[in-house]
């Protein structure tokens, strides 16, 4: 057997490390594993302007510190791993395996959130890092005083185009449809924007270059003309999908991959909850990623106390594992 403990949470953005937080809290023995940096997806946001208690906004990287410094006081273990290939559950454990080690838990929290979805168009994946990005906060500031297209009109393609147009030229913010589906307020930031344009009615057919991006070639979904559009950058935004694949069959999901869930955050196998942007909800924001994060931590620590009482008196713990807390 690999190390144990009581529980595992696996991702590290607002919901798993407030699941993190919330069960350390309540003496719960926890460890969080995150494949990339802790923090997630709110570390690439420049500003995060609807989170309760911050009436003039926070960056999203001084908000997600702010939390994993709060996990570091309650004692809560952060690692950063390879991806996790499976989760599976023989008799009352789990196994969470990562790509060098198996480890034992009671209970498991998936809080892994969601990943972009690609346009699937030539030249994407060969440009990709060259000009090709998913995240404007990330790679905007390569390509200050340029010409460059972001791809969706929902929220995220919204603000990751504001943000743009702080560093380049030219933002052009091409979409399928002839309005956005973005909230009001930033609709009316963007159109008030000398330095975004947008191309209704288009999809991008092929992104083009040589060594780096010079061009997309579009399509109008009306007329179906060809026009080809030159900049030195496409950050894509239509959407994600849960990463949720290995967690198997132990869980119930939707056509695009997300968990469904009980109120409680309970999924089909007891003893392993779901939390944040990964589940099956109509909001998918900070806010109810943590509340998510919250009310399946205390689920969970139920589970697990139930468990501690089940334990028959004189029974060592390192039977249930070396984790488990008297």
């Amino acid at each position: 057997m690999g190390t144990f403990h009581e529980a595992v949470v696996v991702g590290g953005g607002p919901a798993g490390l407030t699941a993190g937080i919330y069960l350390r809290r309540a003496g719960i023995d926890v460890l969080l594993l995150e494949k990339g940096v802790v923090g997630g997806t709110p570390l690439q946001t420049e500003r995060i302007e609807n989170y309760p208690g911050f009436p003039k906004g926070i960056s999203g990287r001084e908000l997600m510190e702010r939390i994993v410094e709060q996990g570091r006081q309650f004692g809560l273990i952060m690692r950063e791993i390879s991806p996790v290939a499976r989760i599976t559950k023989n008799g009352d454990n789990f196994s969470v395996t990562t790509g060098n080690e198996s480890i034992e838990s009671l209970g498991v929290i998936v809080a892994t959130g969601t990943t972009p979805i690609k346009l699937g168009v030539p030249g994407e994946e060969e440009f990709q890092g060259r000009g090709v990005s998913y995240c404007a906060t990330c790679d905007g500031w390569f390509f200050a005083d340029m010409d460059v297209a972001v791809i969706g009109g929902g929220d995220a393609a919204i603000e990751e185009g504001l943000t743009l147009a702080n560093i380049v030229r030219k933002v052009y913010v091409v979409h399928r449809r002839d309005r956005l589906r973005a909230q009001k307020i930033l609709q009316e930031r963007a159109f008030a924007n000398s330095r975004m344009e947008f191309l209704w009615n288009k999809t991008p057919v092929r992104i083009s270059g040589h060594d780096e991006v010079e061009s997309i070639v579009l399509e109008d979904t009306k007329r179906s003309e060809i026009t080809e559009v030159p900049v030195s950058a496409v950050f894509v935004y239509v959407g994600s999908r849960a990463d949720t694949a290995f967690a198997g069959d132990l869980v119930d999901r939707d056509t695009a991959g997300y968990v469904r869930s009980g109120e409680d955050l309970s999924t089909r196998t007891k003893g392993l909850f779901i939390a944040g942007d990964n589940r099956v909800k109509s909001l998918r924001q900070v806010a109810t990623a943590v509340g998510d994060g919250a009310l399946a931590a205390v689920n969970l620590e139920h589970y697990i106390l139930e468990k501690r009482a089940s334990v028959p008196a004189g029974t060592c713990p390192k039977e249930l594992g070396e984790g488990l807390l008297s």
